[in-house]
């Protein structure tokens, strides 16, 4: 029996461990071949697992073959393990193409996770909560999805420490506990700015100093955001009516940051974000040929919430 998974590289990996420990009799019948496996490796530990009855032999491609460089190795492992019959076997090949799952679903069951995205994301979420046995209000799911975006090993490594606690949780106490300052308020920093806020905006990036987010982290995710919302710009002026998920596929974002990217790109013009990231990047520059980062950052977070500020009373 041939079981494989692909998908999300932590989805898949943690299904498929799961899926070895309960095929197994106990932990010591998995044998695992992973960085150097060959087909005579595969076929050995096929036929000895065959012929105890007991054993699960876990082929971990993510970790042998990575790459172009991997391509003829893995497909000489395929075809080994083709021929194993006897034998029960867990495949991790998170990265499987089509037509390699298509394969793998030839050779048994096939298990594909994708990365939970836009809606999906929320309810993955609670379904992970509830596994867990977190009680939680209803907007615990979505504030996790605006916490940590698409990124499925970190929501579950927050839903093992959420778990701990007795208590039913709302969306307050779960931003508290998650303590994630960058992920909270690097775009309510941006939101300052744009709104010419100068005070405010020193306020959220002296903050983010202060829990230890270095000052070069800000200025990319600033630059990064800034990015972000200019394309925003250009894509409602091609559709207004864009909706989050097409925003987000457009931007290559998670829909929480598409989502607030289009808020601000709503009331700028893309000229202008444009000039507010050359600004950022010099101030960077600046920073890294010896001047103070921390210094270089407050200035220019000033520096654009009042050139912002100009912007909004010259429309005015």
């Amino acid at each position: 029996m041939v079981l494989s998974f692909s998908g999300d590289a932590f989805l898949a990996r943690r299904a498929a461990r799961a899926a070895a420990r309960e095929l197994a009799a106990t932990p010591d019948e998995v044998v695992v071949l992973g960085e150097g496996m060959d087909p005579e490796q595969i076929e050995r530990a096929a036929a000895q697992g065959g012929l105890f009855g007991n054993g699960v032999l876990f082929l971990d491609f993510d970790e042998a073959f990575v790459g172009q460089a991997g391509v003829k190795a893995r497909n000489q492992a395929l075809d080994a393990l083709a021929r194993t019959s006897d034998a029960t076997v867990v495949v991790l090949d998170s990265s499987a193409t089509p037509a390699r799952q298509k394969r793998y679903r030839g050779l048994g069951e096939h298990r594909h996770l994708p990365t939970p995205r836009y809606e999906r994301l929320p309810r993955w979420i609670a379904a992970e909560l509830r596994e867990a046995g977190v009680r939680f209000r209803p907007d615990v799911p979505q504030t996790l999805a605006d916490l940590f975006g698409e990124e499925p090993a970190a929501i579950a490594s927050e839903i093992v420490k959420l778990a701990s606690l007795d208590a039913e949780l709302d969306a307050d106490r779960v931003r508290e506990l998650a303590n994630r300052p960058a992920a909270r308020t690097a775009f309510d920093l941006i939101e300052r700015i744009v709104e010419g806020d100068a005070a405010a905006a020193l306020v959220l990036a002296r903050d983010l100093l202060e829990r230890g987010e270095p000052a070069q982290r800000i200025f990319g995710a600033l630059t990064w955001q800034f990015s972000l919302v200019a394309d925003g710009v250009g894509l409602l002026e091609a559709d207004g009516d864009v909706d989050e998920r097409r925003a987000a596929a457009a931007l290559g974002a998670a829909p929480a940051a598409a989502r607030r990217a289009l808020s601000v790109a709503r009331h700028f013009d893309e000229d202008g974000l444009r000039r507010a990231i050359g600004m950022l990047v010099d101030a960077d520059r600046r920073a890294k040929s010896g001047g103070d980062p921390e210094w270089a950052l407050e200035g220019a977070v000033l520096s654009l919430a009042r050139a912002f500020g100009a912007r909004t009373v010259a429309r005015g």
